[in-house]
Formats: structure tokens, C-alpha cells, sequence
């Protein structure tokens, strides 16, 4: 608790004795005066402030606690810095002074006074608050006459400084102070002090003037480092059976923590401290509460319920949800989870060789930074901060081996010795042949003797690089299934009838092969009926006579079908375009041939079929029509012509409409007919000059729909056995435009058929490789190979291997190349050693070794002693002996009898009455438990058997007895009785063990002297700790504390030798599940541990962890509520389940059981797979406001059910739907400008200008450009038709002396040049020349410069905007020095450039060109008759 030094309360007692004195004084009514300072106050003596500042200043008089001035004090006239003052506290953060004094009197700069913090321990927990204990001083001073008991006022943003109180129960806020005790906090939630009235910043590390902060994770000036961010949301799934569930577990020591619920869950707290104490806080109304010493901040509404804590959390808080009504809730969480463990480098594991020079390398483990203790590696992989360390290589043993050790099995280490490396084996075969499966392969540490041999040895060594992966999935292509090709014509023209298919079996290749389930296999027949009745239809009349159409439509005609040689065979005739009138009947004629070698016919292009090709179309009339007006019209006009006529001409209809729809015509049908039969006769009977005028009517008007559009046939997938040949099949609107399939009203048509349906020639079928015979020393590979035959139907044929060609691949070959690790290897079983009755036989043992070739090389013994053997003796049964003669009996009495002993270890689990054991085995038992333990022997009487415990003859007692046969039994035993253990075995221990015996016994009983160690420090006796010198150790009423490695060491003259056993304390299974739901739909593979619901997209995958602990070693098993495991899951190394390419047979509820000797422990995760499905998701931004090619896109997305779009990776295994187009702003744009090209400059050096073409044009929505006159557009916008350019710099005709002449030209190519020529003496004199001996002062020069050439300047616009003109450009004869013109004379004539040129503008109407790539297909429609093909494929139509 902060307490005052008692100076301070005696200047209070001061200040109350003064107030008495100055009551009267202070004020009208009855009061106190106070002092305006109360602050900190050596002994020493206080003086009037002179500058009349209500402030006292401090004179220090004792001079013999100065300090030495520094050299900066003695400039500044200071005195030496004081001693620091006590702590104004005595904990939770106080202020200390020094002073220092002006050795001139008021004239040094600077402060005399300075402070720093001190007392930064915290207080304890029922300390009272600094600033309460300052108001509380007041409770015995008077105030306006009366007594109060006054309470602190916290957080006053105005005076934070000064002492304000308030009396309780009155709302009277009183400063009692200007200034509080220097150390006071400023406000309650800061670690801001008061100093001498004014607020002082103090960071995080308890310094004044510091801007130190916390980091989020709590960490002083900390960069965040030590935590991690952990935040998320799920969503609970409220079932009958559950009513309570995890959220989410934050550990100890996590920071800003905000876990709200939404919905009607109630939420509720969990706790678990590190001493393993449990609770369960729930809160109903909203407040503030103190968990674990852990304050809690609880807010409720209406469906939100919220917990905030600042922490650090004291304990472990599982936060759970409880279910009231059968309504899901959406959990938040928010925290700041401390990383509680790291990697921790080891030590360097021993040398590989003890001299002449090797290596060692270390390793790394996880470590529990709260419990400081070494934990398993998957607590460290939690965090993706945590990068494990590599191991680390360095040079040991350098020191040359002694010449007595001979020849030198280890190279010197150096840089070309190669390390050891991880060696692997080949892969597996794949679990499954389709789907995705898995493979596997084992890795072995592996080194490179002297000699150039590969020897496996310890992993530890190859621990400096990473292991390779063992695992790894394969076959993830879709399994093969059947697909149905197109369906065949019906085998009748009339009535019933049937039709045909193919049906293959495709792989992922689109090949045709086998594998599909023959039980999933569609029809390849059904039914089929033709609406054409198989009968004539009865006449009604004899003299009435029908049309030739209707004859030729029910004539039966002549079938053809494919022979050898090329044929046209027609297919059947489709049905007449009109149900009256006259119509058309159309068909397919092919060119087909019959193959014999398949008895299939195959089509052929039309010119290898010879002879006149069948007609494809031909008329036809089911029943005249109802007379329509134009043909009443018709009618009425030839009423006036001669009835008596025999031959008239009629109307018969109108021919078929040209066009399905969007409009089209058809033509009235004149035919000539015999008046009385009314029977069409030929045209010439009747008079051409009568034939009624021609006649044509509008029909199909209405727009057209959608229809598919066809590709053409692609390359088909295989040269035999059945291929497939595919095509793009697409909707398309009339305008060219994609529309959605189900716009289509027609059938879709196939876009795979089949192809090459004949069977393959024999050929060699190669198998994978299986498994290596051996993981070591040589094995072998098979596989097979066979001859076989691809068939039309997708089977394959086994024939014999001379019917393939080519030579047969290898069907075996070596693997496993590498020796395999010293091991045991035993011989053969000796004979019985006896000839009748119940004997022993025996093998021998030795340590060998197999090299990669295959060979068995034997090795010393000592490499094997660590490893267990086979078993060497066992018994072997006999004939029953019959009676045995004297000396028989003799010779079996020489042999002695024999115990046959069991070595077993029994560990029991759960409480038994009894149990029955054998003598030579260990058992750990639990107390209570009643034991018959038998002694088998052979060649002794079972009656005159004798029990010892621990060298002393047991007798029957209460507890203990002897059967007839033998046996002892122990009556409700215990714990003092399960006390031997032998050395070299591992010793578990639990609650109840009160005993331990650890017998170090001889092989062959000597005097010996023993040691004994723990951990490798010497053992020495205790009274709980008991040596008796001849090889037995007891440990009584063991502990945790007592764990660890207790070493025998026995030595005599002979030698010695060592033994260990580990003493370890027995812990129940438990795994470390975590009640978190994961919802990741984004992310291909996901690893979580187990606990919690966890939901994944198909064909993801997914580890599902199961971290366990418990002494022994837990084995982990895995199952599947409701269902076994499916091929797609399999165990790891580390126990966990991984569930590759997940689908959805693999959704429930999956189960880790941990189990050791103790019991065993469960966990659940449920897995619930997310579906997508693709949808088209919206509309794009229109690509153009006018014209005619402005289009919209609707791609497709990949989509799961709550609508959240994830990576289109989770619908591949879904058919992609096509994206939608459709054309938008087809309307016409505003004119506007246009622009040509710039124009090149128009000189080629100085100053000149660009110039381009500007046009004022339209673009309608049809795709025409239209020209428009200037004032059209917009005079203020219109770009610049000409702009400024300058290229580099002409020549002036500056040159240098003696390069170019610099006169002028005196003819073609004769030039003159001077020079001034000056007298000048060495001294600068210009007289005492010789003129005589003046040089030449001109000179004629013979150089190219008087040449001169022709210059072009750019071509101007043409001098028409539209249509045919010419254009001009400037000509000029220059010098080529000074770029300036010339005389023309200068520059040859015939080499002129030309000064001008015809051009040719855009047209003057608009620009013809095709805006459509179907145009091909609108001039072979013969649709240019009509506006909006015409304008759209203007130059198609135009050339045709």
C-alpha cells in the first residue's frame, strides 16, 4: 500500500494547527485554508517567492550532498545536481527530484529542479488509490462548517492535476488542492503522472517524457511479434441432438478480445487455469465482471450478445454457445492469441567418427515457452510465423587418429566427402486406376563410403536438408463413362418402327477405351414412329384424278444400299413442306462405300462416286387448299373466257415461302387442266397466251428465332477401334448474335459422333510398374506385357505374342539399389532335443548385412545389439515316451529340469477379479486384483516347486497360496507387491504405485562393484531413494518428479558395463482439440484440427489433425460414424486423416480415438462439403455508346449456394456454360470529328509544319459512316488540321579552314580559297619580315562543294474530301551545305521528283465494306434483295 513519509504528515498537522489561526480570515463563513502547494518537501527551510507567483521555491542548505559539477555545469554558473529525493509512493509508479542551485544568483538558464519516476512496482491488490488517500486526509478538516467524507474525483479533463473530491452521498464537488502529490495519475486508465501540478507524459516503460506504447500484444515498445491476429466468424447449425457447442478457444494471455453472437444462442464462458481448475460463467444481464482474475465486460440487446476484454487473459476461455430455440446464430470473433510455442535449436548430435575428421549436425524442436518443456512438432506448425530452423553442419574430430587404430574406415572430412542424402523408392502404384488416387514411396538416410558404397544410416544424419514427400496423389482424371453418339434414321418410312446408336466408352483423352461399368451402359434401341400412314387413302370418286406430286410422294422407289464399289444412296424423303397445296419433299444423297474387312459403310466425298448423282427435292400435295382471295380473284377474271374450252390454266397454289421468316414471298402455281377431269395435263395443251400473269405474296414475316449453328467436323481422336470426332454446336440470333441454348426451340444438334469404327491391328499393351520386391538391397520390378486388340465395341482381345509386331518392351527390371542396415539373420531350427515327449529346439543368430548387389555380407555382432532378435528357443512336441528304462531315466535325470518360461508384458486397463500370468513376464496392475501366476516346468515334480520374493522363501499365508500344479496365488494385491522391474526396461508409474525395484542383476554372479545415476548425475541414497550395493535400486512412493533415464553401471576386474531404464510417469490419452468451425471456400487445401464443424468445396483437400498426448505414446486410429473410410482418405505419418479431391460421399462426422494402456480419449469433426454450380453473372458495361458494334458480355461464374463467387477451379468438375453476348446503343452517334494522319514535315530541317485531314462524319447505326459538311459538328471542338515541327538545324556555310572552300563558286566544280597571312615575330613584333617569302594567300580547290541537288518538301491534303483529286508538293534545287535554293540549272533535270499525283478519298456516298463476318453466307442465301443485309455486307453484295 502507497504510504506518506512521516515529514509530509507532519507539515499536514501543521497546516491544520495554521488553520485554526487564519479560520476567520479565509472567508465569511466557516472554512479551512489550505496551503497552495502540496507537493513533495525535503527537510530544509521554504522562502517567499518574490515574483509573486503563489508558489513556494525550495532553498537548499546542506552542502554536503552535492555532487561533483560536470564540466557543462561549470560553463553555466549551475552548482552540481543534488541527490535524488525519496519516492513520493512506495508502489504503483512515484516521482523523485534533484535540485541544484545558481551559483550567480537569477541568471542561469535551465531548471533547478528535475524529476523521474521510481516505485514502478505494482501495489498490492487491497491497496487503497493515491489519489482517495489525498481526499481522505481532509475528512477531519472542516469545510463551510461541517465535516465530510470525501471521495476522488477521477478524469476531470479540465484540471487533471488538481485534487477534487466529492462528498459522499451529496453531489458537493469541492478542489480541495490546486495541485495533488506529485505521482499522481492524471486519469485512472493512463500512466500519466502529475508533477508539480502539470500532467507529464509517461510511456509504457515507466519513464517521464517517453512515447513508448504496448503493442497488441502487450509488449512495451514491442513489435508485434509475439502475437498473432485471430479473427473470423462462424456459423452454428442447430440440430435436435446438439443444444450446446465451441466457438472458439482463446488460450491464456490473449489480448483485445471481442467474441459477439447474433441470433438467439446464448453465450456463455468456459475457463480452464494452468493449475487445471475448471468453471462455467454465464451472465444474463449486461455488465462488468471479474473472471479468473480476468475483468469481463458483458453487453446484451435484443439478438446481440457481446463479450470485450481488454485482457491478458488469466486462464484458458472457451467460449460455447447454448441453443433455446431452433434458430442458427452467426458467432465473431476478434483477438490477439500470444505465440505459446517456438522452435529451440538442439544440440549437436555426436560426431560421426571420433578422429581423422567428420561432421555433426543439430536438429530443432518445439518448445512450450509456458511450461518450459519440449513439446511435439505440430504444436509449433500452428503458427505460419514459426519457420522451423535448418539444421545446422559443422566440422568435429579433426584430430589425426592414432597409427595403432591401422586403416581408416572414414575419409578426413572435407568439401568433396559427399553428405549423407535422403535416397527413395519408387513410387507405388496408384490406389485407384481413375478419380484420384494416392501413391506412396519410403525414403532412407543413406551415406557414400570410401570404398564408393551406399550404406543406410541413422536418419538424424539427413536431417540437415528437407525430407522429400512420401505421398503424393495421382490418376485425378475423370474415370471413363459411356456416351451416346447421334440416334440413326428410323428403319421404316411409315409407322412403327425402330432406330439405332452408338454407345462408347470415353475417357478423359476423348479416346475409346474400356473400363466403364457395363451395368450403367444406355440403350442402344428404342422405338421410333413415323406419322405417315402405311396405307393408300381411299379414292372418292373414279373420274376424280390426283396431282403427279401426290403419285410420286406414295410410289414406293427402288432401296439402294452401299456395295464395294462407290455409291450414291439416297436417304428417305422428308415429309412435304405443306400439310395443302403444292409442297416439297427434300433428302440427303451420299457417296458411301462398304468396307468388307468391317462390314461398316463409311462416307465418301461425291466425286468417287460415278454416274448421274439421285434428285435431293422434288413437288408434293397432300390435299388442296381453301381458295385464298388472290386466287378467288383470280377465278372470277377467267370466268369470262369460253366454257367450252377443254384446256384451261388454273391457280394450284403457291410454291413454298423462300424464307422461314423475317419475310418472304412465294409465287402462285399455274398448271394446265383438263376441264371435265380437272386433271393436270402437260403445259403445251393449254394456250401461252392465256397463262394467268404471275403472282407473288409476302409470308413468314414474323422475326426470326434463335437456330443452332453448326462448326464442322473436328480430326477424329483415334485411327481405329471407334474415335470421336467433336464440333462446336452454338446459338445464334438471326443477326449473328450468341443467344442462350434454351432459346434454341429446335433440337440440339450432337456435337460428338463417332468415327473410324473398325478394329485396331494387334499391338503390344504396356502395364505401370508395381512395387519394388525389396525397400534395400536389390530388388525387382514387374509388369506386364501383352499382345492385344483393340475391338469397335471399346473391349480389348488377349492374343498371342507373334501376332504383335515390333519387339516386346521389358517386363522386368532392378530397383531398391542401395544396402539395407545391419539386421539379424537366423538359421535353420536344430533337431528336438528329445525323442519322445515335449523338448526344446535351437537356432543360431548373426548380424548381416545385404548390399545393393544383392549379396548377404556377415558383420560384427556389436553392430546388432541394438536391435531385438528373433526368438532362438522353442519347444517342440513329440511321440508320448513310453516306459522309460533305468539308465534312460538316469540319462534324463543327468539333464536337469527346465522352467518354461513366457517373456510377455501385461498392462492392465480396467479392474478385474483375476487374472492368470506365467512366470517370466511383467505385468502392471492395478491394486485390488486377485493373480495366479503358473511355473510350466518339465522333468520335475510341480508339487515340490518353491516361491521366492526378492531372496526370500514365500509361505502360505492369508494373502498368499499354492496350487497342486504349482502356481502362486496372490489374494487382492497390492501395490507393494508390483514393485521388480529388470534394467534395461521402461518403468511406468502412476498415482498408486507406492514401490519401484530395479534389479541390475549379473549374468554370471561375481563381486562386482555398482553405480547408479539419474539423468547422468550420481545417484545417492536417500530415504526415499534405497541402493543395497549388489545391483537393486528402490524408489518408495514415486512421484512425477522421480521421472527420467536411472542408469546401472557394474564394474570388477574383468571389465564393465552399463544399462538404462526410463522411468516414466503413465498419462491418460488426450487430444488437443480445438471447437473451432472453419469455412473456407476459396482454398484448395485446408488443414485444421480436429474439433468443431469444418466446410470445404468438392474436389478440395483436406488434413483433419489430431494432436494427442499421453504416456505411453497414444496410437491414433480414425473411423467414419455411419460408413467406413473411402478410397480417398488415408493416414498420415503424424496421425492425421487426409481427404484428397473430396466429394460428396464424403461428407459426416469423423472420429480420432487416442488409446494407450491408461484408457483412451475421442474427438469429432464434422465435414460438410460446399456445391457450386455455375450461373452468368451480369451484364458488362456496354463496349461503345453508338454504332453498330457496341456489345454486352454475361460471363459465367462459378458460384456456391449462399451465393459467394469462389475460383472457377471448385465447378470444373461442372460443364462451363457459354458466355451470353447481345448488341446494345445500336443507334446512330452525333457527328462528330474526325482525323486523318499526320502528314510528314514539310522541310527537312529548320522550322516547318504537319498537316492531316479533318472531316465531319456520322457512324449510323447500320455501320455506314455518312459524311457531313463542317457546320454540322461542333466549330469549337474541331481539332487542329495543321501544327508546327522542327527537325535539326540547316548549315549556315561556317566551315572550317581547309575542309570546304569558303568563296564563292567560280564554275560547276572549281572553287577558290584564301586565307590572311600575318608577320609575327617570337616577341610579338610584326616588322623585319621578307615579303619575298610570303605565302599563298588563294588557292582554286577541286571539291563537291559547288554541287547541288533536288529537294522534296510533303505532299498537301488532296484537294477533295471525298472521291478522286490530286494533290502537290514543292520541288526545290538546294545546296546541300547550306540547304539554300539554288538556280534549277544546278540540279540535273531528268532526276526531278514529280510535284504532283492523282488521290483517291473515301467515297463521296458512304463507304461499302462489310461490317459482318456472315456475309459469305447473306450472298449465298441470295438475302442482298433485302435493306439490312444489303447495307451490312454492302461490298459482298455489290460483287455478286
Amino acid at each position: 500500500m502507497a504510504s506518506l513519509k512521516s515529514p509530509w504528515w507532519l507539515l499536514m498537522w501543521l497546516v491544520f494547527m495554521h488553520s485554526a489561526l487564519l479560520q476567520t480570515t479565509a472567508e465569511k463563513s466557516p472554512g479551512a485554508y489550505f496551503l497552495p502547494e502540496f507537493a513533495l518537501s525535503p527537510q530544509g527551510s521554504f522562502l517567499e517567492d518574490t515574483t509573486g507567483e503563489q508558489f513556494l521555491t525550495y532553498r537548499y542548505d546542506d552542502q554536503t550532498s552535492r555532487n561533483t559539477r560536470s564540466d557543462e555545469e561549470k560553463d553555466s554558473n549551475w552548482d552540481a545536481w543534488g541527490d535524488w529525493s525519496d519516492c513520493s509512493r512506495t508502489c504503483g509508479g512515484g516521482a523523485s527530484y534533484s535540485l541544484r542551485r545558481c551559483l550567480t544568483g537569477r541568471n542561469c538558464e535551465g531548471q533547478n529542479i528535475r524529476y523521474k519516476t521510481c516505485s514502478n512496482n505494482d501495489c498490492p491488490p487491497d491497496a487503497e488509490d493515491f489519489r482517495a488517500q489525498q481526499c481522505s486526509a481532509y475528512n477531519d478538516v472542516q469545510y463551510q462548517g461541517r465535516y465530510y467524507e470525501w471521495l476522488p474525483q477521477y478524469n476531470d479533463p479540465a484540471t487533471p492535476c488538481a485534487l477534487r473530491c466529492q462528498a459522499r452521498g451529496q453531489n458537493l464537488v469541492v478542489e480541495l488542492a490546486p495541485k495533488v502529490l506529485d505521482g499522481t495519475r492524471c486519469t485512472a486508465d493512463s500512466l500519466d503522472m502529475c508533477i508539480s501540478g502539470i500532467c507529464q507524459a509517461v510511456g509504457c516503460d515507466r519513464q517521464l517524457g517517453s512515447n513508448a506504447k504496448e503493442d497488441n500484444c502487450g509488449v512495451c515498445a514491442g513489435d508485434g511479434a509475439t502475437c498473432r491476429l485471430v479473427r473470423g466468424q462462424s456459423k452454428s447449425h442447430v440440430s435436435p441432438e446438439k443444444r450446446e457447442e465451441n466457438v472458439i478457444a482463446v488460450p491464456l494471455g490473449s489480448r483485445s478480445v471481442r467474441i459477439t453472437v447474433k441470433g438467439p444462442a446464448h453465450l456463455f464462458i468456459e475457463s480452464k487455469t494452468l493449475q487445471g481448475s475448471k468453471g462455467e460463467h454465464s451472465f444474463n444481464s449486461p455488465g462488468v465482471f471479474v473472471v479468473e482474475n480476468t475483468t469481463v465486460e458483458f453487453q446484451k440487446g435484443s439478438e446481440r450478445q457481446t463479450f470485450k476484454i481488454p485482457g491478458p487473459l488469466m486462464a484458458d476461455f472457451i467460449f460455447k454457445t447454448r441453443y433455446t430455440v431452433a434458430k442458427d446464430s452467426v458467432v465473431q470473433f476478434f483477438f490477439y492469441q500470444p505465440i505459446s510455442h517456438q522452435w529451440r535449436q538442439t544440440d549437436f548430435f555426436p560426431c560421426t567418427v571420433t578422429c581423422g575428421g567428420g561432421y555433426q549436425l543439430n536438429s530443432a524442436e518445439c518448445v512450450d515457452i509456458r511450461l518450459k518443456r519440449v513439446v511435439p512438432d505440430h504444436y509449433c506448425h500452428y503458427y505460419p510465423e514459426n519457420v522451423k530452423p535448418k539444421p545446422k553442419l559443422k566440422e568435429c574430430s579433426m584430430d589425426p587418429c592414432p597409427s595403432s587404430d591401422g586403416f581408416k574406415e572414414i575419409m578426413p572430412y572435407d568439401h568433396f566427402q559427399p553428405l549423407p542424402r535422403w535416397e527413395h523408392n519408387p513410387w507405388t502404384a496408384c490406389s485407384v486406376s481413375c478419380g484420384g488416387g494416392i501413391q506412396r514411396r519410403t525414403f532412407v538416410c543413406v551415406e557414400e563410403s570410401m570404398h564408393g558404397e551406399i550404406l543406410q544410416v541413422e536418419e538424424w544424419k539427413c536431417m540437415y536438408a528437407p525430407k522429400p514427400k512420401v505421398m503424393q496423389t495421382c490418376n485425378l482424371f475423370d474415370c471413363p463413362k459411356w456416351i451416346a453418339m447421334e440416334w440413326s434414321q428410323c428403319t421404316v418410312t411409315c409407322g412403327r418402327g425402330l432406330r439405332y446408336r452408338v454407345v462408347l466408352c470415353i475417357n478423359h483423352h476423348g479416346q475409346h477405351v474400356g473400363g466403364c461399368n457395363p451395368q450403367l451402359k444406355l440403350h442402344i434401341k428404342e422405338e421410333c414412329i413415323i406419322p405417315i400412314p402405311c396405307y393408300k387413302p381411299k379414292e372418292k370418286s373414279p373420274v376424280e384424278a390426283k396431282s403427279p406430286w401426290l403419285k410420286q410422294a406414295q410410289e414406293l422407289e427402288e432401296t439402294r444400299i452401299a456395295t464395294e464399289e462407290p455409291t450414291f444412296v439416297p436417304e428417305p424423303w422428308s415429309t412435304c413442306s405443306a400439310t395443302c397445296g403444292p409442297g416439297v419433299q427434300v433428302r440427303e444423297v451420299k457417296c458411301r462405300v462398304l468396307l468388307t474387312f468391317t462390314q461398316t459403310e463409311t462416307e465418301l466425298p461425291e466425286e468417287e462416286c460415278e454416274g448421274p448423282r439421285l434428285p435431293t427435292e422434288r413437288p408434293c400435295l397432300l390435299q388442296p387448299c381453301d381458295e385464298s382471295p388472290a386466287a378467288r380473284e383470280l377465278a372470277a377474271s377467267l370466268q369470262e373466257q369460253d366454257s367450252e374450252t377443254t384446256y384451261d390454266w388454273e391457280y394450284a397454289g403457291f410454291t413454298p415461302c423462300t424464307a422461314t421468316c423475317l419475310g418472304g414471298h412465294q409465287e402462285a402455281i399455274a398448271v394446265c387442266l383438263h376441264l371435265q377431269t380437272q386433271q393436270t395435263v402437260n403445259d403445251t395443251l393449254c394456250d401461252m397466251v392465256h397463262r394467268p400473269p404471275a403472282m407473288s405474296q409476302a409470308c413468314n414475316t414474323e422475326p426470326c428465332p434463335p437456330r443452332w449453328h453448326m462448326g464442322s467436323w473436328g480430326p477424329c481422336s483415334a485411327t481405329c477401334g471407334v474415335g470421336i470426332q467433336t464440333r462446336e454446336v452454338y446459338c445464334l440470333h438471326p443477326g449473328e448474335s450468341p443467344s442462350p441454348p434454351e432459346e434454341c426451340r429446335d433440337e440440339k444438334p450432337h456435337a460428338l459422333q463417332a468415327c473410324n469404327q473398325f478394329d485396331c491391328p494387334p499391338s503390344w499393351h504396356i502395364e505401370e510398374w508395381q512395387q519394388c520386391s525389396r525397400t534395400c538391397g536389390g530388388g525387382t520390378q514387374n509388369r506386364r506385357v501383352t499382345c492385344r486388340q483393340l475391338l469397335t465395341d471399346g473391349s480389348f482381345l488377349n492374343l498371342s505374342e507373334e501376332l504383335c509386331q515390333g519387339p516386346k518392351a521389358s517386363s522386368r527390371k532392378s530397383c531398391a539399389r542401395t544396402d539395407c542396415p545391419p539386421h539379424w539373420t537366423v538359421g535353420d531350427w536344430s533337431k528336438c532335443s528329445v525323442s519322445c515327449g515335449v523338448g526344446t529346439q535351437r537356432r543360431q543368430q548373426t548380424c548381416q548385412k545385404l548390399t545393393a548387389k544383392g549379396r548377404r555380407v556377415p558383420l560384427s555382432d556389436t553392430l546388432c545389439r541394438h536391435l531385438s532378435g528373433p526368438p532362438l528357443v522353442r519347444s517342440c512336441q513329440m511321440p508320448l515316451c513310453k516306459k522309460m528304462k533305468p539308465e534312460m531315466k538316469a540319462r534324463v535325470r543327468e539333464q536337469g529340469p527346465q522352467i518354461l518360461g513366457v517373456q510377455r508384458v501385461y498392462i492392465q486397463t480396467r479392474e478385474e477379479k483375476r487374472i492368470n500370468l506365467t512366470i517370466g513376464s511383467r505385468a502392471y496392475l492395478l491394486p485390488n486384483t486377485s493373480v495366479i501366476i503358473k511355473c510350466p516346468v518339465r522333468r520335475f515334480q510341480k508339487s515340490r516347486i518353491q516361491w521366492e520374493k526378492d531372496g526370500h522363501c514365500l509361505q502360505n499365508s492369508k494373502r498368499l497360496g499354492f496350487t497342486k500344479s504349482g502356481s502362486l496365488k496372490i489374494h487382492s494385491l497390492a501395490a507393494l507387491d508390483i514393485v521388480n522391474s529388470r534394467i534395461g526396461n521402461t518403468v511406468y508409474i502412476t498415482r498408486r504405485t507406492e514401490v519401484i525395484n530395479i534389479l541390475c542383476e549379473l549374468v554370471t554372479r561375481s563381486e562386482a562393484t555398482y553405480t547408479w545415476t539419474k539423468d547422468g548425475a550420481l545417484l545417492q541414497p536417500s530415504e526415499k531413494v534405497i541402493l543395497d550395493g549388489m545391483g537393486k535400486m528402490q524408489i518408495r512412493k514415486p512421484t512425477k518428479k522421480d521421472q527420467g533415464i536411472y542408469g546401472c553401471a557394474v564394474a570388477n576386474h574383468l571389465g564393465s558395463d552399463v544399462e538404462s531404464s526410463s522411468v516414466l510417469y503413465a498419462e491418460a490419452p488426450v487430444i488437443l482439440s480445438v471447437g473451432r468451425n472453419i469455412t473456407r471456400p476459396e482454398h484448395g487445401h485446408l488443414s485444421v484440427v480436429i474439433g468443431g464443424f469444418v466446410e470445404a468445396p468438392l474436389q478440395a483437400n483436406v488434413t483433419i489433425q489430431c494432436p494427442v498426448k499421453g504416456v505411453p505414446q497414444p496410437n491414433v486410429t480414425w473411423l467414419k460414424k455411419g460408413g467406413s473410410l473411402s478410397d480417398n482418405i488415408s493416414l498420415l505419418f503424424n496421425g492425421s486423416l487426409l481427404l484428397q479431391n473430396l466429394s460428396l460421399e464424403n461428407e459426416g462426422t469423423y472420429v480420432c480415438t487416442a488409446t494407450n494402456a491408461l484408457g483412451k480419449a475421442m474427438a469429432t469433426s464434422v465435414l460438410h462439403l460446399l456445391e457450386t454450380f455455375w450461373e452468368l453473372g451480369n451484364w458488362t458495361h456496354c463496349s461503345a455508346t453508338c454504332g453498330h458494334l457496341g456489345a454486352q458480355v454475361q460471363r459465367p461464374q462459378c458460384l456456391m449456394a449462399n451465393g459467394q463467387e469462389v475460383s472457377e477451379a471448385f465447378c470444373d468438375q461442372l460443364r462451363k456454360p457459354r458466355a451470353a453476348f447481345q448488341p446494345c446503343n445500336i443507334r446512330d452517334c452525333p457527328p462528330r470529328w474526325l482525323t486523318g494522319a499526320w502528314s510528314e514535315c514539310s522541310v527537312s530541317c529548320g522550322e516547318g509544319f504537319r498537316s492531316r485531314q479533318v472531316t465531319c462524319k456520322r457512324t449510323r447505326a447500320n455501320g455506314t459512316v455518312q459524311a457531313l459538311p463542317p457546320r454540322v459538328c461542333i466549330l469549337r471542338d474541331r481539332p487542329l488540321g495543321r501544327r508546327p515541327c522542327s527537325s535539326h538545324p540547316c548549315v549556315q556555310g561556317l566551315f572550317e579552314q581547309g575542309n570546304q572552300c569558303l568563296g564563292r563558286c567560280l564554275g560547276r566544280t572549281v572553287r577558290t580559297q584564301q586565307h590572311h597571312v600575318i608577320c609575327q615575330h617570337p616577341n610579338s613584333s610584326e616588322s623585319g619580315c621578307d615579303d619575298t617569302k610570303r605565302p599563298i594567300v588563294r588557292r582554286n580547290c577541286l571539291l563537291g562543294a559547288c554541287d547541288a541537288c533536288w529537294r522534296a518538301g510533303p505532299w498537301k491534303p488532296c484537294t477533295t474530301a471525298c472521291g478522286r483529286g490530286f494533290q502537290s508538293r514543292k520541288v526545290d534545287c538546294v545546296h546541300p551545305g547550306s540547304c539554300k535554293p539554288v538556280t534549277k540549272t544546278r540540279c540535273a533535270p531528268g532526276k526531278k521528283p514529280a510535284s504532283w499525283q492523282h488521290c483517291l478519298g473515301p467515297s463521296c456516298d458512304r463507304d461499302c465494306t462489310d461490317t459482318t463476318h456472315y456475309c459469305t453466307f447473306v450472298k449465298h442465301l441470295h438475302l442482298c434483295s433485302l435493306d439490312r443485309y444489303k447495307q451490312r455486307c454492302c461490298q459482298s453484295c455489290q460483287e455478286g
